[in-house]
This record gives structure tokens, sequence and C-alpha cells, in this order.
């Protein structure tokens, strides 16, 4: 349940921010009623990415293939709209205390195109991932039911986080709520590209190499860095504010305003707190659950030292019976002087999977298990366990061998090419 919970939270938070982002920066810059727009295009997303899912699904379409091309270009529309704020922000100032008529005009055609394709794209790729996630959950089994109100849950704290961010930016003033938010949208925008390039370059449709996906992968694997700081930039926006001089200034103004007036301006600082309150706590809790699922994944790679081969005239040997719990298990076997390692495991249909414990585009760097998926330890791409060994991206390198009755054999031939590649 918690795993189902952090991933459908990390999915809905980000998409729920940027929204409150822009509303926000519509309220603040006079265009409240733009909008619409961004209401229309969420809801168009949604719409989108449940129909996009099931042919995604149906059809099965590569979905690093997708998910790649929608990042870069999300990316794109990130870079736009942080262009379009700065440009638009350096005019507010001078717009809003000239009162111009301008800020109540509707928008250009090509902004308003802009705005719903951002808005669009953004959450289209957060709910297409959410809602294969939710649909690959059955309702049959006690447990299943347990991930799929997890997978709720998440959904719900992304979608109050967003609300409450709205809620409590709207008292922040325009140059500090500008400035932080701007921030975010840049870290997205590098979060989209990086990761879409790594996931376009699993999938094979751009070229890469050892070293490329050394620099790519650490950044896409410590994506739960991206997340935090995401949030601490949101709670920075909203609790950073110099409270006490604060509190002294208002309780001035206060002492000269009509009872009435007073009795309005208290109930919004009231409603103030408690938003940034609420924000504050939804925050925390989001860091703290993500940062307990970073915890567990790298505990998770910390596996036990490989168990260690013997050969034989017909090469290494695996029991299959070690393998019946359907966890990962490693295994290394001198050959030639070189230490070559071993991956296997039974998948759902207790049929054997053995590879190298190294893949073609970041190397030797090895795979561990998370839940029912195996993961590289360089990128943090997910494996599905009954592709081990075929060709393509970071799955494991194939290597041949051979089960007889219970025992897995790995030949001579198979165990010198493999020396090669750990040499």
């Amino acid at each position: 349940m918690f795993q189902s919970f952090v991933i459908t939270l990390r999915e809905g938070v980000e998409a729920a921010l940027i929204i409150g982002i822009v509303l926000g920066y519509l309220q603040k810059s006079g265009r409240r009623h733009w909008s619409g727009l961004v209401y229309w295009a969420l809801a168009a997303a949604v719409v989108a990415s449940a129909v996009a899912a099931y042919w995604v699904h149906r059809w099965e379409v590569s979905e690093d293939a997708y998910e790649g091309w929608l990042m870069l270009v999300g990316a794109v529309f990130v870079a736009s709209m942080v262009v379009w704020m700065w440009r638009t922000g350096k005019r507010m100032k001078q717009e809003i205390e000239e009162r111009l008529s301008g800020l109540a005009a509707s928008p250009p055609r090509s902004a308003a195109l802009g705005l719903f394709l951002f808005v669009f794209l953004m959450v289209l790729r957060e709910g297409i991932e959410t809602v294969l996630f939710l649909a690959a959950v059955s309702l049959r089994s006690t447990a299943e039911l347990v991930n799929f109100m997890g997978g709720l849950a998440g959904l719900a704290l992304a979608l109050a986080l967003g609300v409450a961010f709205f809620k409590g930016t709207l008292r922040v003033n325009l140059r500090q709520f500008f400035s932080v938010t701007t921030l975010v949208l840049m870290l997205v925008g590098v979060q989209l590209l990086v990761t879409g390039v790594h996931e376009l370059s699993e999938r094979g449709v751009l070229p890469t190499s050892r070293r490329e996906m050394a620099v790519v992968g650490p950044w896409v694997n410590n994506d739960a860095l991206f997340f935090v700081v995401l949030i601490a930039l949101c709670l920075f926006l909203v609790t950073a504010q110099r409270i006490q001089a604060s509190a002294v200034r208002q309780a001035g103004e206060l002492s000269q305003l009509a009872p009435p007036d007073r009795r309005k301006r208290l109930a919004e600082q009231r409603r103030d707190r408690f938003w940034r309150l609420t924000l504050a706590t939804l925050g925390t809790a989001c860091i703290v659950a993500v940062s307990a699922q970073f915890i567990y994944s790298r505990t998770a790679q910390a596996v036990s030292p490989p168990q260690r081969l013997s050969l034989s005239s017909q090469g290494a040997t695996i029991p299959v019976a070690e393998l019946r719990d359907h966890r990962l298990h490693h295994f290394v076997v001198n050959v030639g002087g070189a230490e070559a390692r071993f991956i296997s495991i039974l998948d759902d249909s207790d049929s054997v999977r053995v590879a190298l414990d190294a893949c073609q585009i970041c190397g030797t760097q090895g795979y561990y298990q998370d839940g029912k998926n195996v993961i590289c330890r360089n990128c943090g791409a997910a494996i599905y366990v009954p592709t081990i060994g075929t060709a393509g991206g970071c799955n494991p390198i194939h290597v041949d061998y051979r089960v007889e009755g219970e025992t897995v054999v790995i030949g001579p031939t198979a165990l010198e090419a493999a020396a090669k590649l750990f040499r």
C-alpha cells in the first residue's frame, strides 16, 4: 500500500503544483479571468489520460517511447512558460501600479493556446501514468484492494497539497511568488529534459553510450531529490516570512481600522494562517513519505554478497530450488581471472530467467529487486522480470543457459563470453 501511495503521490504532486502556480500567477497578475483556460485544459487532460492509457495498454505501445517524447515536449512548454512569466513579470509592476486596463482584456489567441497546451501536456503525462497504474490493480484480493486504496490516498494528498499551495500563496507578494515559482518551473523543466532523454535512449530512439548514461543515469535514479527540492521551494515560498515584523505591522494597522473592517481583516489573517499551516503540514508529510521510500529503496540495493559458483566440465550450475522464493539472486564465478556476475530469478509463471548482472547502456553497475521489478542500479530503470535477457534498453544482457530438470546450467562458452565483459 505504501509503495502505491508514494507512486501516485509523486505523479500527482507535480501536476497539482504546476496548476497552483499557474492559477496563482494569473490571479496575482490581474488575469484571473484566464483561469477558465486552466480548468478546461485540466479537464481535457484527465479525459485524454484515460483514453490514451486505454490505447497504450490495449496496443502495448512502448511506455518508454511515449513518456520520453511527452517529457521532451513538456520541457519545451515549461521553458516557454518561464519565458512568458519572465517577460510579463518585467512589465507587471508598472502595469499594476498604473492600473492599466490591458490586464482585463481577453487573452490573445497565441497566449491562450500556449497556456492551454502547457497545462494539458503537464497533466496528461502524469495522468496517463496514474491511470495505467490504477488500472493494473485488480480488486479481487484484499492486498490489491489495499494497494488501490493507497494509490487513491496518494492522489488525494497531491490534490490537497495543490489546493493548499494555491490558497496559501494568495497573499504572498508578486515578486517573491514570481522568483520562487520560476525556480520551481525551471527545476521541473530540467527534470523532464533529463528523464525524457533517458527514456528515449533506453528505448533506442536516441543514440547513447555508457559515458552519457553515467551522467544522465544518477540524475534519473535520484529523482526523489527533485521531488523533495520541489516541495521545499513551495514551503519556502509560503512560510519564509518575517513573522514578528509582520505581526507588529499588522497590529498597528488593525488598531486604525473600524471594528467591522478589523473583524474582516482578522478573518482574512486566520484563513491565511490556516492555509499556510495546512501546506506546511501536507508538504512535510509528502517529504517524509518520499524520503522513507527512498531510504527503503537504498536499503533494497544493499544486497548480500553474490553466491560464488564452482566450475565443472559442464560449466556453472544453479539449483532451481534456490530460486523458489521468486527473489532476485546474484551469483559470481571466476573465469580465467575475471569475476563474471549473473542474476537469476523465477518469474510469475515459474520460468527461470538468467542474465548477466550488466546491461549494454549502463555497463556493469548491476541490478537489485524492488517489489516485483528488477531495477538498474545506475539509472533506476524498472525491468519487467519476463523480459530479463531480451535485447533492448537497460535489460540485463542475455547469456546462453539451459534448464536440466532442477538445475540451471551455464556452459563454458557462455561463461567465457561473459568474462570478457567484466574484465
